[in-house]
């Protein structure tokens, strides 16, 4: 039987990304989540990559002049 994984795109605000950090890390502070705590240290991790990569986006934006939207894309939890 063939295995299939599928995959959402889904658009996240920065302060979303930050909001979500801080859920995973209240989430890992829960001692009943020990099954849990390597995908959720893995999905921080991405996260807070994916926050760092908008950051810089933004900054960038902000040297540059950019007056258009930027969008990061990013991929999350690569070995499901």
């Amino acid at each position: 039987m063939t295995k299939y994984i599928c995959t959402a795109k889904i658009k996240y605000t920065r302060q979303e990304v930050e909001l979500h950090i801080n859920a995973l890390k209240m989430a890992l502070a829960n001692p009943a989540l020990t099954n849990y705590r390597g995908r959720y240290e893995k999905l921080l991790k991405d996260m807070k990559r994916i926050n760092d990569e908008m950051l810089d986006k933004e900054n960038d934006a902000l040297i540059n002049g950019y007056k258009h939207k930027e969008e990061v894309e990013s991929t999350v939890v690569q070995d499901a």
